[in-house]
């Protein structure tokens, strides 16, 4: 079955070009190779997202349990990382450079054949452990890739306004998460219908002054993004955001955010209900309504709350595109 005609699967179309040479196909057990990963040393960690791509230089450390997620604190900082394997399948091993991928790096696709993380392996780093498990984890077909699924039609969003309104002002993380599951990839669909209490369109001019005025004043914030595979979330007091070819990139200790503002078609702060108090975010969704990614509090909620109300732009046409 062909897959969806995105820029993204472009990556697994250069990797089957050079598949026995510069690429090796390997055993399509991702979870035991998620679990090698940390006699590799250090790594530069590529999460790839509809709405741009993260780098992290970080040493992985041993995994343990069938699906596991990574919660890393530093200074000023911390990652949350929830994998969903099971939305994992082939995996390649690229051993010298193809188009933009590095060599001897690993790299993930889901079942649609679109990159979910990469892990390249620093230079002088972790001895022969690379090569030995490439060697260990060896697909015994080295002349074709296993046929992506086809990327399925956007689900209709099911149930009704008072329903869906009624299940947004509970207070659990869980039936939240579960309605957004339901309304699947037409967030906007959901976004629209319920009243502007809940979630109300912001002009997207509101985001690079928000960035800005947190780096100024070095407030943390908490960005979120992912794919199929990976649901990444960042809190730390970004860099200035450096722009560049529709580009939003923002830094902090080894990390690096790329936020590609081209695909935002529009711009939404939500509220729902938190321990304690009300929660809100910013989050951006491309033109046919997915999610791309979310803004929202560094861990201070009050300090997020006064950055937004002096960033925030109501005013003109809401979501409109990036320039």
């Amino acid at each position: 079955m062909a897959i969806g005609g995105t820029a993204q699967s472009a990556t697994l179309r250069h990797c089957r070009a050079a598949l026995g040479d510069r690429v090796l196909r390997l055993q399509e057990e991702p979870m035991a190779i998620l679990k090698g990963l940390y006699r590799l040393g250090s790594l530069v960690v590529t999460t790839f997202a509809s709405g741009g791509r993260v780098s992290q230089s970080i040493r992985y450390p041993a995994l343990t349990g069938s699906s596991p997620g990574l919660d890393c604190r530093g200074d000023q900082c911390r990652m949350r990382q929830e994998l969903d394997v099971r939305q994992w399948r082939s995996v390649l091993a690229i051993l010298a450079p193809v188009a933009d991928l590095p060599a001897r790096s690993l790299l993930f696709f889901d079942d649609y054949g679109e990159p979910v993380q990469q892990m390249a392996v620093a230079p002088e780093s972790g001895g022969l452990a690379f090569e030995e498990l490439v060697c260990a984890m060896l697909h015994p077909d080295q002349q074709q890739l296993g046929c992506p699924l086809a990327v399925r039609a956007p689900r209709r969003p099911t149930g009704s306004l008072m329903d869906w309104e009624r299940r947004w002002s509970q207070s659990d993380e869980d039936a939240f998460e579960e309605l957004l599951r339901q309304v699947g990839d037409r967030r906007q669909v959901l976004y629209q219908a319920v009243r502007d209490k809940f979630a109300c369109p912001v002009r997207s001019e509101t985001v690079p002054s928000l960035l800005s005025l947190a780096a100024e004043r070095a407030t943390p914030l908490t960005v979120c993004t992912g794919n199929r595979g990976v649901r990444l979330c960042l809190s730390a007091p970004w860099s200035s955001p450096r722009w560049q070819q529709g580009q939003c990139h923002l830094a902090h200790n080894g990390t690096l955010i790329s936020l590609d503002m081209g695909r935002v078609a529009s711009v939404w702060r939500l509220r729902r209900p938190g321990p304690g108090r009300v929660l809100t975010a910013l989050e951006a969704l491309d033109s046919e309504g997915r999610w791309l990614w979310t803004l929202s509090s560094g861990g201070d909620e009050d300090a997020w709350l006064t950055l937004l109300g002096e960033a925030l732009i109501q005013e003109g046409r809401p979501g409109a595109l990036f320039a």
